[in-house]
């Protein structure tokens, strides 16, 4: 989401982002670059880590919400969960949406809960991940009935 620069000036401000892409579902953060992910995940395989998947096809997920300080608390980041919601569902018939949310970021954590995210209730925890098992793997299932 972008606006015009405030006082005449040329150019648009960004004021929120949110990245949405398929994913496996075996709780690990993803990196950038998807091949380092591929790497990660034979890593894991090859030193015997049981990386459980909740689906076994690639499934949505939901990166990167970002709304910008002065913006905050005028309700982007709802809008921007619904907008890819509806993709989700609407456009590319998904029944679920993936994401990670840092479990010490307060309003993001209430915003995802608010609109019907649950923890998924494992994470990505290989001895190499470090803090990465303190990090919040969610999922929001959709029926007929809140698409």
């Amino acid at each position: 989401i972008a606006r015009p620069k405030a006082g005449g000036q040329k150019g648009i401000d960004v004021v929120a982002t949110v990245e949405l892409r398929l994913q496996p579902t075996d709780a690990k953060i993803p990196f950038s670059q998807p091949w380092v992910d591929a790497v990660e995940r034979k890593i894991a395989k090859a030193t015997g880590f049981d990386a459980r998947t909740v689906d076994k096809t690639l499934q949505p997920y939901l990166c990167n919400l970002c709304v910008s300080e002065q913006m905050r608390g005028r309700k982007l980041g709802k809008a921007l969960v619904r907008c890819v919601e509806k993709i989700t569902t609407e456009t590319w018939g998904y029944s679920k949406l993936y994401l990670h949310v840092d479990l010490d970021n307060v309003a993001a954590l209430n915003l995802y809960r608010s609109e019907g995210f649950k923890d998924v209730g494992f994470r990505w925890n290989p001895f190499w991940a470090g803090d990465a098992a303190e990090i919040g793997y969610f999922v929001k299932s959709y029926n007929s009935e809140n698409r």
